[in-house]
């Protein structure tokens, strides 16, 4: 299949494919930090459910394995064999379909949704994902597209850890023109990037009060202090028909925050979040690089 035909069937596969089901492993409190956006980094790939999605073509019982980069991924550039998984007997294998899809709005395009037949959690499993193709990319507040040297790699994480934050950066608010799920309150926006598509812990449905009010920004002032913000609201909900759906992106609506102001951290308790699998979050204390 071209590498055009691959990126038309991404607005096919809202009613075929499954959410994006990652899991990261979760084995402490602490969050890596985000790797700075000067080269492109994998931040994240994680095996979702097993034998659970679909592909627009129509193949179903696959699984799928969402890598998100520090860049944003230019659509026009994503083939499935610009992604080769290496498992943990040494075979090899090219994504089935790759997607821009469950978080598939113009603002949310650091995440590949890799779909395939990679392994099974009782035998053979994916180990790890690398970019071997001629993919572009940028970095999420410039406009240029650049090409991503091949061999960026990335250890798997294994489907039975829960979700992680993978990213953190402030958005600009022409970022958010014409964007449906955008902040209606405040006036700083900061988009919070997971290893996984999450709903509410537990249950699986739309995020709450709770979940809300545990998210907190935390910016370094010019003098060193720290200030710790708490959202007003989150944003990017209900995006798609059904919960199950969800992507792995929330935006945190947060009132203003003084002049140069640098996002240091993002914080949120653990339990608030699941994965499709019904894992749970642990605490997250993700540590965010300058941009």
């Amino acid at each position: 299949m071209s590498r055009r035909s691959i990126t038309s069937l991404t607005a096919l596969f809202i009613a075929a494919a499954s959410t994006l089901t990652v899991t990261t492993l979760a084995v402490t409190t602490l969050a890596v930090a985000a790797p700075s956006i000067s080269s492109p980094k994998i931040l994240s790939a994680d095996w979702g459910l097993n034998n659970a999605n679909a592909c627009p073509t129509g193949e179903k019982g696959l699984d799928n394995i969402p890598v998100t980069f520090n860049w944003f991924i230019n659509p026009a550039t994503i083939a499935v064999t610009d992604f080769v998984i290496t498992r943990t007997d040494g075979t090899t294998v090219n994504p089935t379909c790759a997607l821009q899809y469950p978080p598939n709005e113009p603002n949310e395009i650091q995440t590949v949704n890799l779909i395939g037949n990679f392994g099974d959690p009782a035998a053979v499993r994916p180990q790890t994902v690398t970019v071997v193709g001629e993919l572009q990319g940028r970095p999420p507040r410039t406009s240029t597209w650049q090409p991503i040297t091949p061999g960026l790699t990335k250890t798997i994480v294994q489907i039975e850890a829960g979700p992680e934050i993978s990213d953190a950066w402030r958005l600009k608010p022409s970022m958010l023109q014409g964007d449906k799920n955008a902040c209606t309150v405040g006036s700083t926006f900061i988009r919070v990037v997971w290893s996984n598509g999450m709903t509410g812990y537990p249950g699986g449905t739309e995020i709450g009060e709770a979940a809300v009010n545990s998210y907190r920004a935390l910016f370094t002032l010019p003098n060193g202090k720290v200030i710790n913000v708490r959202p007003l609201a989150v944003a990017d909900l209900a995006d798609h028909s059904t919960t199950a759906m969800d992507d792995n992106m929330h935006d945190l609506c947060l009132p203003k925050v003084p002049a140069r102001a640098i996002l240091s951290e993002v914080r949120i308790g653990g339990n608030f979040l699941q994965d499709p699998n019904g894992d749970p979050n642990l605490v997250q204390r993700f540590k965010v690089h300058a941009r």
